[in-house]
């Protein structure tokens, strides 16, 4: 796990500046730095060694005749049998290091090569025979990487703040990133929150040859279901889940695991466990608060014979968000990113890998959004009826929030706030895209349009979030219905929200994690089995539950969802209110021309109701300033 850079210019003052961005870099890679030239090329790397520590193992590295130099941030799993296979046809290799692979399958099958590998990865290879750049990310977008410019010039960049270095790297917002992060709290590829840089989406390459960029796609999952659930399904998944977990333990440094008391983490833990000898270690975000997962892990680990290690969030940790704006390069409206920080930082102590459960969610459909949308399939035929979405809204307007509270499955209570998006998701209820933006977003059209001010709003060009996951959900075809809200989750939240917050917050610490449900054979499997096996009746992760019963004892099996969720209560009510009100005063939104004060204002008296909405709206727009705050208000460099 690295930070890498690279650049194509014939102005020597770039190139004058190509060291200070990839240093910009060395919280990712703090173990050494390597930069290699080219004529107008030039790669950068800042290494985090995890296999093959020697120096052979160091970047950028070349094949034999040193005219193919590679930069990868990230690791290549099935690297020991690649390698065997390339040896085989003649390939010579420099170093035990899982990145030189690429170049030989590079050489061995040219831009076809990434058919071959399994891995996370985001990497920049200069083939300087043929005068071409090569720039791809994983299927997921495990690995980021940013880019900015064509033709005589390209830059890139695991973050984005390497980018900005750059004089001719503008710093002008892009309206319609700020359009989408209100609706998802994160920007998604391939914009960024600038104009002037782009970010690669999940399975892509971009190719430069000849002053020209392409960009294509090289992977879609693969549709060979329906797979029918059964005790065979069930032995397939677990043999395919332990081959993911297995070649995720390969590492050369310190290596543990991320466990929370939900079934996903520990189905990773107990897949160590049977799979490795010696203590592991574990750390666990423990809140104070009723859902607190703390005892439960803790059980888990005692039975697994790891270390087990909590870490907690104080209102002392506020202090940190600054530091974590950071880190997260764009802004991120999640207040998740404080703990998986503050785990980041304490992992770090005795780990270099750690492994997690993230992706078993929206690959096995474990969420209750899209439990909801499987409701209105179900009821279509009742929805679609004229005016039926403006009773059902006004019905909701109507009832007493005693009621809906009873009904709500939140780790909130229900507001007049919460009511009314609830009566916006009910009134888009005829269209797949207005439901889902209803269940889904932050801030929905109507409140985007009572947020922003007239003149911003002009400026937003982007056609509506609702209307855009309308076209996504109908090219969407050969899955069934709950594997194409996992494939519509694999292309937004999966990329932008889930291993953006992963990599950005753990790389700070130079920190790598390992996800095995985002195995692209493990997602292709999950998408092709039948519905059967993910959800049955009240149940969910059907095929993952019953992993668990072959790796745990009863009383460690059964779990419901809970959401995982960074609570502000008590002490830290004070302390947020107070760090949202600096970054969000009126004086601050005149000049910055973004939001309507009196808007804002209402959510801070929402907020002092005890809304759980407008606390989620709040982050999103301080850590939105905050943003502006590290990189764009003054003008200076990062």
């Amino acid at each position: 796990m690295c930070g890498v850079t690279a650049l194509i210019s014939q102005d020597e003052a770039d190139h004058s500046l190509f060291a200070q961005a990839t240093d910009l870099l060395a919280h990712r890679g703090p173990d050494s730095r390597g930069v290699k030239r080219d004529g107008p090329v030039a790669l950068g790397h800042r290494r985090l060694a995890i296999i093959d520590l020697s120096p052979a193992g160091a970047q950028p590295m070349t094949n034999e005749t040193g005219d193919v130099w590679l930069v990868c941030n990230g690791e290549i799993y099935n690297y020991v049998d690649l390698n065997r296979q390339l040896k085989s046809r003649g390939h010579v290799f420099r170093s035990h290091s899982d990145s030189e692979t690429l170049i030989h399958l590079y050489e061995e099958y040219g831009e076809s090569f990434l058919e071959h590998v399994n891995g996370m990865f985001a990497f920049a290879l200069w083939d300087g025979r043929r005068k071409k750049l090569i720039a791809a990310v994983d299927r997921f977008g495990k690995k980021p990487l940013y880019y900015a410019g064509a033709g005589e010039k390209l830059a890139m960049a695991s973050e984005l703040k390497s980018l900005l270095l750059f004089p001719w790297v503008g710093r002008d917002i892009d309206p319609n990133a700020v359009d989408r992060y209100l609706s998802l709290r994160y920007v998604p590829a391939p914009m960024t929150i600038l104009k002037s840089a782009k970010k690669l989406e999940p399975a892509t390459m971009l190719v430069w040859e000849g002053e020209k960029v392409s960009i294509r796609r090289y992977w879609n999952p693969a549709k060979p279901g329906p797979i029918a659930y059964d005790s065979e399904t069930v032995d397939r998944f677990e043999s395919l889940f332990s081959d993911a977990v297995k070649i995720r333990l390969q590492s050369d440094v310190p290596l543990g695991v991320y466990l929370s008391g939900g079934v996903d983490s520990a189905a990773v833990a107990g897949m160590m466990r049977r799979l490795s000898e010696g203590r592991r270690i574990s750390y666990t975000l423990s809140v104070d608060y009723k859902y607190d997962e703390r005892e439960r892990a803790q059980k888990i680990a005692g039975h697994l014979g790891f270390e087990f290690n909590p870490v907690t969030v104080d209102s002392a940790d506020f202090d940190l968000l600054p530091e974590i704006a950071y880190h997260l390069d764009e802004p991120f409206g999640d207040m998740l990113c404080l703990p998986s920080y503050l785990l980041a930082r304490e992992a770090k102590r005795k780990l270099t890998v750690v492994l997690t459960g993230d992706g078993a969610d929206e690959i096995l459909n474990g969420y209750f959004h899209q439990r909801l949308m499987e409701k209105r399939r179900r009821m279509g035929f009742l929805l679609n009826a004229p005016f039926m979405g403006s009773a059902l809204s006004s019905a909701i307007n109507a009832a007493p929030l005693a009621v809906l509270n009873y009904f709500f499955d939140y780790p909130d209570r229900i507001g007049q706030r919460e009511r009314l998006k609830i009566s916006h998701m009910l009134e888009g209820c005829g269209s797949f895209g207005g439901f889902y933006e209803g269940i889904t977003s932050c801030f929905t059209a109507q409140d985007k349009k009572n947020a922003l001010t007239g003149s911003f709003r002009k400026s937003v060009s982007a056609a509506p979030w609702s209307e855009e996951i309308e076209r996504e959900w109908a090219g969407i075809d050969g899955f069934s219905f709950y594997s194409a809200l996992s494939v519509l989750d694999l292309k937004y939240w999966i990329p932008f929200s889930v291993v953006y917050r992963l990599d950005k917050l753990n790389m700070a610490h130079a920190v790598e994690t390992r996800s095995p449900f985002l195995d692209y054979r493990v997602v292709e499997m999950a998408l092709s089995l039948e519905d059967a096996g993910k959800i049955h009746g009240k149940r969910n992760k059907v095929i993952l539950r019953k992993l668990i019963e072959r790796l745990y004892p009863p009383e460690l099996r059964e779990k419901g969802k809970q959401a995982f969720y960074m609570p502000v209560t008590g002490e830290n009510r004070k302390r947020f209110r107070n760090w949202a009100a600096t970054l969000l005063d009126r004086k601050r939104m005149e000049q910055r021309g973004l939001f309507r004060p009196l808007y804002i204002e209402g959510l801070f008296t929402a907020y002092d109701s005890g809304s759980m909405l407008a606390t989620r709206q709040l982050t999103a727009l301080a850590m939105l300033e905050l943003w502006f705050d590290k990189f764009a208000a003054t003008g200076r460099q990062p």
